[in-house]
């Protein structure tokens, strides 16, 4: 189970040693009992996570999301909120902690401690330096930023600068926005960042099951042959012209491992999706991304990847399932129905796919590289 305390606003917003002196005054508080007493809580954090959104309505979910992250990831969460359309309000501050008791032995384990940063109106251009100074010294920063990225913002600049690396969510990203997110992953204008993606890791099934018709023989010859790659998805709750950045990166991430270069000219946007033609070594490849229904999938989810070889007769695929609980593979060669995988869907929460992205430091170019060759088809 968990416990935690009510949160307490910071009489001195920006004196970080009243923060500081608050929090360890909390901290004893949640503990309920005296520090040097057995079953004291340990304050222990592993990370800073600094979280932004626009939307101070936010907040509850975002204080949700921390309590599943902590018990896996205790760390110091500094939560910037701001509504810049909004009215005048200067800096604010508030500060909570907690601890999980164990079940069987009622001791009680680390939690993480959140420091509320929230500003309405022009007090937001203020907020970074009043958030930067309270991290913690000597420990991974990470920022999850849950709103639109622009690289004309100064407070996401700013954030960056400060952080080593950059969590996002690209699933409802319009393509302009995911164009954005390319040129922060191919330059350091904004600071040397990695970025996270969590829309990638929901790719992740898909393409180890992409990835494994190339460990079968007897398909090799029809994947050398392609003449067609058909990729489906659900519409974009923006709308159904939008192509959708799952759609965008499985198309970037194929064009990169196999070493297609697409053909601008070639291009055709319509209402429905993209068409555009890719060159392997002088063969011709049409590329066709899709909008389709699908009523049991939520919007901007990957419906079907197929790839087909009309010299080969072959045509090899991964989809949802009808029910959306799986994702399969299938395989017809010259009219011969191969037997295929089936994998289940994991809807994982917020706080899982979060806590997985905090284990990953390095740089992931086969993303970077995904991402490059998706704005490049939409240029």
């Amino acid at each position: 189970m968990l416990s935690s305390s009510e949160q307490i606003k910071v009489s001195k917003t920006l004196d970080v040693e009243s923060v500081e002196r608050q929090l360890a005054a909390l901290w004893v508080k949640t503990a309920g009992v005296g520090s040097q007493q057995e079953g004291a809580v340990m304050r222990a954090r592993v990370a800073n996570l600094m979280i932004f959104t626009g939307n101070a309505d936010k907040l509850e979910e975002i204080n949700a999301t921390l309590t599943g992250l902590s018990a896996a990831h205790p760390c110091r969460a500094l939560v910037v909120a701001c509504e810049r359309e909004g009215v005048e309000r200067d800096i604010e501050i508030y500060i909570s902690s907690g601890c999980h008791s164990g079940v069987a032995t009622g001791t009680k384990s680390v939690f993480c401690e959140a420091i509320t940063l929230v500003a309405g109106g022009k007090f937001v251009e203020e907020l970074p330096s009043a958030t930067l100074p309270l991290l913690i010294p000597d420990l991974p920063v990470f920022l999850w930023w849950t709103d639109t990225v622009s690289l004309h913002d100064s407070l996401f600049a700013k954030l960056c600068r400060g952080a080593d690396r950059l969590i996002i969510d690209s699933v409802d990203f319009v393509p302009e926005i995911m164009d954005s997110v390319a040129q922060l992953a191919s330059n350091r204008d904004h600071g040397p960042i990695g970025i996270s993606d969590i829309n990638w890791a929901r790719l992740t099934s898909w393409r180890a099951l992409l990835a494994s018709f190339y460990d079968v023989p007897q398909y090799r010859p029809a994947l050398e042959q392609l003449s067609e790659v058909q990729i489906d998805y659900v519409a974009a709750q923006s709308g159904r012209e939008e192509i959708v950045s799952q759609a965008l990166l499985m198309a970037g991430w194929l064009a990169s491992r196999l070493k297609w270069e697409p053909i601008l000219e070639s291009r055709e946007r319509n209402k429905e999706g993209l068409r555009i033609k890719l060159n392997k070594k002088g063969r011709l490849i049409e590329l066709k991304l899709s909008s389709v229904e699908r009523s049991t999938m939520r919007s901007g989810r990957l419906a079907r990847v197929e790839f087909k070889s009309d010299s080969e007769g072959a045509t090899l695929s991964v989809a949802r399932s009808a029910s959306g609980l799986h994702i399969e593979s299938s395989a017809n060669v010259r009219t011969q129905i191969q037997p295929g995988q089936l994998l289940p869907v994991r809807n994982r929460s917020t706080a899982q796919l979060l806590g997985r992205e905090m284990e990953i430091l390095t740089n992931d170019d086969i993303y970077a590289e995904a991402l490059e060759l998706a704005a490049a088809m939409l240029k």
